[in-house]
């Protein structure tokens, strides 16, 4: 499979081009700047929040209880661009001061709290992330698949169940604010059946902000053709643009380049 990520798109990744082709271009393509991240406070307790909820699948089935997951989420609050500095984290994490931290750290555990209260403690478990989770673009890197000649997709699943009937249900953390989208899900569903060679029948955001679980049945939604073809335009779009013109908003104060953008502060 090949190993030119020019050549491949993640849902996020095309996202970041229609919000701002100019901030696509730096990430991915400017050789002075690809792959750069900055440090932020929402980036280190979503990763964290997500981290906990994998180590904690991992437990034998009679220690999974909230006491355990604190211990998980203890092994999961590290800095993603610096994994190996101890906390507090301070501006490696994002945070302006150890009261900031702090206060990230309990919504965490809230949110984790409101996990355990609307998850299965034993679900039927077909796919998890590697429990290497300070190290897993591993999980990337064996989800490439082939979108069309010269073209890739891949992504990192949260979590994937087997049905009874067989199917798979491909279950998506949020640690943000319930939205209305369900394109993430239905690029995951592709990926999902390219790699597993099995349709899945359910995709599903957990709302762990507000403890909720909001289920898509597939055959409510476009068909896998339909997704493919809508993902393949995305990436034609990308491959065809010759100049990534800035495109500011409010959006620019979450952008990792807000700093050296010539363009935010309009």
């Amino acid at each position: 499979m090949t190993k030119d990520f020019s050549k491949i798109f993640s849902y996020s990744k095309i996202e970041r081009f229609k919000k701002c082709p100019y901030a696509y271009y730096l990430n991915y393509l400017d050789p002075e700047w690809k792959g750069f991240q900055k440090p932020r406070d929402y980036k280190t307790k979503g990763s964290a929040v997500h981290g906990a909820i994998t180590l904690f699948y991992y437990l034998p089935l009679e220690e999974r209880s909230f006491e355990a997951m604190k211990g998980c989420l203890e092994k999961a609050w590290f800095s993603d661009v610096e994994p190996q500095k101890k906390p507090p984290l301070g501006k490696k994490g994002g945070f302006g001061s150890l009261r900031e931290e702090r206060k990230a750290y309990l919504q965490s555990l809230k949110m984790l709290k409101n996990f355990l209260a609307i998850a299965e403690i034993n679900p039927p478990l077909f796919y998890l992330p590697t429990k290497e989770i300070r190290y897993s673009f591993c999980d990337y890197e064996e989800m490439i698949q082939p979108l069309e000649r010269g073209f890739f997709i891949s992504g990192k699943f949260d979590r994937v169940d087997q049905r009874k009937d067989g199917t798979l249900r491909v279950i998506d953390f949020k640690t943000g604010k319930e939205k209305n989208n369900t394109g993430q899900l239905d690029f995951y569903r592709l990926l999902a059946e390219l790699n597993f060679k099995r349709p899945v029948s359910l995709v599903s955001y957990y709302y762990l902000q507000e403890g909720k679980v909001v289920d898509y049945p597939a055959k409510k939604s476009a068909s896998i053709e339909e997704i493919k073809e809508a993902i393949l335009d995305d990436v034609r779009a990308i491959e065809s643009t010759e100049e990534f013109e800035p495109r500011p908003s409010r959006l620019c104060r979450y952008c990792d380049f807000e700093d050296i953008c010539p363009y935010a502060k309009r």
